[in-house]
């Protein structure tokens, strides 16, 4: 990983590298194995390198050719292919990704983008039309910050960088910690930080020498791109084929790796594969898996697998050089490190109770000295999509015959009749009308209103704009009903941008790198052209994932009903943890008291959950309403540089 800045001045005032050496200072626990500056009086790129690739010994950024001046935060996984596309083949092994980036770039300008696989952010500037690139991969997995003015532009990975300089304040973006309360999707440049711009994943930004800045979306994610698959088998071999093309690229690390092992299909599916492969090197893994604290009470939901440890040993007891190691955060609170995720990552924690684990594997694993870890985040989208939006599908088109047939099927695997017709029908009726249906069934579901949800000052929820803003970005004060296979792959994928944020904080806090090869941008085109019937097939959710992996996972992890739940003991930890929660709420500034719903929070950090189970009630109003909410305070007062 690399942490990139720099700055432009169009005015032509010398002087730029000074600052960029400013940035560079408040960059380094991004990266400090090499830090270098380019000085173009104008115009000056820097960076910080934390050498985690076997290549990055040869990186010697900023690169200078003729032309162009490049700066990037990269982890290229199509090596090979570029290589010979570029005539670079022979020279392959002494070249850096960043050295690939610019060949690239020099052959095919602004449509390298789509050309390249893997986790990138990079800035190149060309000098011969006087422009300014910023360029960011599909899913974000590396962020990209910049502030403009009327007479220059600065860019950083992340946002410390820019508020390294004098006339950049601090301070927390309203709308966009409004949105994050809402639950809603992220769309447009704003970032958390006011006066501060992100690019957005699968975007190129370009300035101009007169002010002018282009937003161009290099990644069409509304025209799937043929495959040349015809036949389901060749989809099922392609799955399979690219998706350990994709772990091996997430093994290349000059330390050991390690990998966050669920019970569920997509952990479960990486870490077979990636054992696999270090097999054949002789090489070990190890494989954490999250398991409640001894005594704690748990959360029982639906039929949620609680305690996914059984289930992760399975698999490991497949692989003989699999180290299985079980996590119960027996000594971590929820929220007890807000202080350093907000300076490190530079976000509100969306889910406080996952953080708890999460960054106690980081923390596992620094002891260990492995610096990769790799995950299946995005797994549930592009190889075990359930695919139940099949029978909305067949719904809306009056394919009723194989509606039915489908209905029935799962029905004799033990979905529920309501289930089935919720499914199909749920997304094309009217919500009212659903409502008031499963009302008078008495079969509530999962809420659909956005306010059991979210902590939003009630005035909020009233404004005109702020729903009209809503409604703008595709989210309304209802969660969305994505009707396709496709858009729900879509509205997920591109739901939150915070994947990157994760990323850096990890690396600055424990020095881990952490890569998803779900997110392989050759399994989400694949994903985008799978036919409907792959996913959902004779009752068979998740089919293609059963014919691709099904003899690589065990038959208690392909067969259980429910999803896991790495924190189900949630609700013991938020009793040891609600004076603390009380606390940070009562010095909420007046930024927190107009965006959110104080007086409720407040009310929540004071209800003991009790004794028995817990309900559907407290496990949206505590763990998600007053935990996000808290979250969000938080942000808001360290922005603000209150401590009071």
């Amino acid at each position: 990983m690399t942490a990139i800045c720099g700055i432009w001045n169009r005015d032509g005032r010398p002087g730029a590298a000074q600052d960029v050496a400013r940035m560079r200072r408040a960059l380094a626990p991004y990266g400090n194995d090499r830090s270098a500056a380019w000085d173009g009086d104008a115009v000056s790129l820097g960076l910080g390198l934390a050498r985690l690739l076997p290549e990055d010994r040869f990186d010697r950024q900023p690169l200078a050719g003729v032309r162009f001046h490049l700066v990037a935060d990269l982890r290229l996984d199509n090596r090979a292919e570029l290589a010979e596309a570029l005539g670079l083949t022979q020279r392959l092994a002494v070249l850096a990704d960043s050295d690939l980036l610019l060949a690239a770039w020099e052959r095919w300008g602004t449509d390298t983008p789509d050309r390249l696989v893997g986790d990138f952010a990079f800035a190149l500037w060309d000098a011969d039309q006087r422009r300014l690139h910023l360029v960011r991969d599909l899913l974000g997995n590396r962020p990209l910050f910049y502030h403009c003015r009327n007479d220059r532009i600065a860019f950083a990975t992340m946002a410390k960088g820019l508020h390294a300089l004098p006339d950049i304040p601090l301070a927390p973006d309203p709308l966009t910690l409004m949105d994050c309360i809402a639950l809603a999707p992220r769309r447009g440049p704003r970032s958390f930080f006011a006066e501060i711009s992100r690019v957005e994943p699968g975007q190129r930004v370009t300035v101009h020498a007169d002010g002018r800045i282009d937003l161009v979306d290099w990644y069409d994610w509304d025209t799937p791109r043929d495959p040349g698959l015809r036949s389901d088998d060749d989809f099922v071999q392609a799955l399979r084929s690219t998706f350990d093309t994709a772990v091996a690229a997430c093994l290349r690390s000059n330390d050991p790796v390690g990998s966050q092992l669920s019970g569920g299909l997509d952990s479960s599916a990486v870490t077979a594969s990636a054992a696999l492969h270090l097999a054949q090197r002789n090489q070990r893994l190890s494989a954490y898996t999250h398991v409640p604290m001894a005594g704690a009470r748990l959360d029982h939901w639906g039929d949620r697998t609680l305690d996914e440890g059984p289930l992760a040993a399975l698999l490991a007891a497949r692989h003989p050089n699999i180290d299985h190691v079980r996590v119960d955060s027996r000594d971590r609170q929820i929220g007890d490190d807000m202080d350093a995720h907000f300076h490190a990552a530079e976000y509100p924690p969306f889910n406080l109770c996952n953080q708890v684990w999460m960054t106690e594997i980081c923390r596992q694993m620094q002891l260990r000295r492995e610096r990769v870890m790799l995950v299946g985040t995005m797994g549930n989208m592009t190889i075990s999509h359930q695919g139940i939006e099949r029978l909305t599908m067949l719904a809306r088109s009056g394919a009723w015959h194989t509606l039915a047939s489908e209905g029935l099927a799962l029905r004799r695997r033990g979905w529920k009749t309501l289930s089935v017709a919720s499914a199909a029908f749920g997304p094309i009726l009217p919500p009212r009308l659903v409502d008031a249906m499963r009302r008078g069934l008495r079969r509530p579901g999962r809420p659909q209103d956005l306010l059991v949800y979210a902590a939003l000052n009630p005035e909020l929820t009233l404004s005109a704009d702020y729903r009209a803003h809503l409604e703008q970005i595709g989210h309304g004060l209802r969660l969305p009903q994505p009707r396709t296979t496709h858009d729900r792959v879509i509205y997920v994928l591109r739901h939150y941008d915070v994947a990157g944020l994760t990323h850096k904080g990890q690396l600055a806090r424990y020095g881990i790198d952490q890569r998803d090869p779900t997110g392989d941008r050759r399994l989400i085109d694949l994903a985008l052209a799978m036919p409907p019937h792959l996913l959902l097939r004779g009752g068979q959710t998740r089919w293609i994932y059963h014919r691709a992996f099904g003899d690589r996972i065990p038959p208690e992890i392909l067969q259980q009903k429910g999803k896991g739940m790495q924190g189900a003991d949630w609700p013991t930890r938020l009793e040891q943890t609600r004076g603390t929660i009380a606390a940070e709420l009562d010095r909420a500034s007046p930024t927190g008291d107009a965006l959110l719903d104080l007086p409720l929070l407040r009310q929540l950090a004071a209800e003991p959950s009790g004794p028995g189970p817990v309900t559907d009630d407290q496990r949206y109003r505590q763990r998600i309403k007053l935990l996000r909410g808290t979250s969000v305070a938080h942000f808001i007062r360290k922005a603000e540089r209150r401590n009071d």
